[in-house]
């Protein structure tokens, strides 16, 4: 949910102009930089690439993926 949330974002930008031109769109484990799959639980780091005009921008996030994102028991 969270790849294809991000991916539709990216994708409305694409349309802007000057528009975004993805390089990549990754979600990984913030141990060893490895894909996760979408139904994962734990940590994750999403990271992007993208162009806009003749500038590259790379940005990342971490992110708190599953049960635990909702406060479920300890």
């Amino acid at each position: 949910a969270v790849r294809a949330a991000a991916r539709a974002v990216l994708d409305d930008a694409a349309r802007a102009h000057p528009p975004l031109l993805l390089d990549y769109l990754a979600l990984v484990d913030p141990a060893d930089f490895t894909e996760v799959p979408d139904d994962h639980d734990g940590e994750a780091l999403l990271a992007v690439a993208a162009r806009v005009g003749a500038t590259r921008l790379i940005d990342n996030t971490p992110l708190l993926l599953g049960a635990t994102t909702f406060g479920a028991s300890q």
